[in-house]
């Protein structure tokens, strides 16, 4: 029963080692044959081959050697990267991986107080400054400056104006007029950023701060106005922005009566039109002239601006007439015609009183006004008489 049973297990055996051998040999001639041979044989034995010239998988992407063996090349553990440069500003000792020298080894603590610790490498641009911007006094650097690295210049914050206006408010919301520094420039135009010995920050004085732009105020003219010699520019007008014209805190009007108070006179009874109109700059000059009483034009050519001038026609003139002032104030009085007194008082400033009454054909008229008979700046003849005063002509 044993002989019998074992005969059957061992043809099996027997036929995969065959197999075996067969396929064993198959492959060792296909080692010498050519590649069309290889592949008919390959498919006697081997199901799924593919097909001659078929891909199987895509090419694996080329590696550049340099030229060099993979084999002889060390490979080293990268070291940490500087930071990336961005276009601005970067901190020197940031930029360097310098961070101890500013902050403790192993912690994030600074070692010094600001601003102690900016001034280990900064200049102290406080010392000896009478006025000092308030964060850089109480050491707020970081108020305006990024301690590392920033896409402004100077490590800024915000770019120009964008970074006062953080705290400061705008100035230019202040009126309609706008200085046109201010708008189109830089508060570092005028502004120290961190101390000066001039108020309001200023890097000089009102006066050389003004002329750095306002060069021909003054130029070589004779007469200055008081506050514009004394560099007193913002007495009258505002450095940013206002409602009035040429920057002026107040109405032209009541600028000038802040000094000028006296004109017109509180009591006057007769106003010149520009006075009481507050134009006082249609004759007066508010920075400089070569005129006394910084007048645009001497008279009479100033006054001709407004009045009709009567002396170009005229056969014969008064001799004041060159100079309307000595007659009429300019301003304001208590007499007609803005006359500075009554017409005979200001006639006897010049005329003698007693050569008049000896005139015989004054006899009789002592109580008319001279202006009754007389014109008071050009006539037809040497005495200027009025039509109505002229003897009739003698008929021959």
């Amino acid at each position: 029963m044993n002989s019998t049973s074992s005969k059957p297990n061992q043809r099996p055996a027997r036929l995969r080692t065959s197999k075996l051998w067969l396929v064993l040999c198959g492959l060792a001639l296909l080692a010498g044959c050519s590649t069309q041979t290889n592949h008919k044989w390959l498919t006697v034995f081997f199901d799924g081959v593919p097909p001659l010239g078929g891909v199987t998988n895509a090419p694996a992407a080329s590696v550049p050697t340099n030229n060099v063996s993979a084999t002889n090349q060390s490979v080293k553990a990268a070291s940490p990267a500087a930071p990336a440069p961005i276009p601005g500003s970067s901190h020197p000792p940031f930029n360097n991986r310098q961070c101890d020298s500013c902050h403790e080894v192993g912690g994030g603590a600074l070692k010094l107080k600001r601003p102690e610790l900016c001034w280990t490498c900064h200049k102290d641009f406080l010392a000896g400054e009478k006025v000092k911007h308030q964060p850089v006094e109480n050491g707020e650097c970081n108020s305006c400056h990024d301690p590392h690295r920033s896409p402004y210049k100077k490590l800024l914050l915000k770019k120009g104006n964008d970074l006062c206006l953080t705290c400061h408010d705008d100035p230019l919301a202040a009126g309609k007029v706008k200085h046109q520094a201010v708008e189109s420039g830089e508060c570092l135009d005028c502004h120290a950023p961190h101390a000066t010995n001039f108020k309001g920050l200023l890097k000089k004085s009102v006066k050389d701060t003004c002329l750095d732009c306002h060069d021909d105020l003054i130029g070589k003219k004779k007469f200055v106005h008081q506050p514009v010699d004394s560099g007193d520019c913002l007495e009258c007008h505002a450095p940013h922005a206002t409602n009035f014209k040429g920057l002026l805190k107040k109405s032209v009007k009541e600028t000038c009566a802040g000094c000028h108070d006296d004109i017109p006179a509180k009591q006057a009874k007769a106003v010149h039109q520009p006075v009481g109109d507050g134009d006082c700059l249609a004759c007066h000059n508010p920075h400089a002239s070569d005129k006394k009483a910084l007048l645009k034009k001497s008279a009479p050519a100033l006054c001709w601006d407004c009045h009709d001038n009567f002396l170009e026609k005229a056969k014969f003139t008064h001799d004041v007439v060159d100079d309307c002032t000595g007659c009429h104030n300019p301003h304001s009085t208590n007499e007609k015609a803005l006359m500075k007194k009554s017409i005979p008082s200001l006639c006897f400033d010049c005329h003698d009183q007693k050569d008049i009454a000896a005139v015989k054909g004054h006899a009789g008229v002592e109580d008319k006004s001279c202006i009754t008979c007389h014109d008071p700046h050009t006539g037809t003849d040497k005495f200027l008489l009025r039509g109505s005063a002229k003897k009739p002509a003698v008929s021959q």
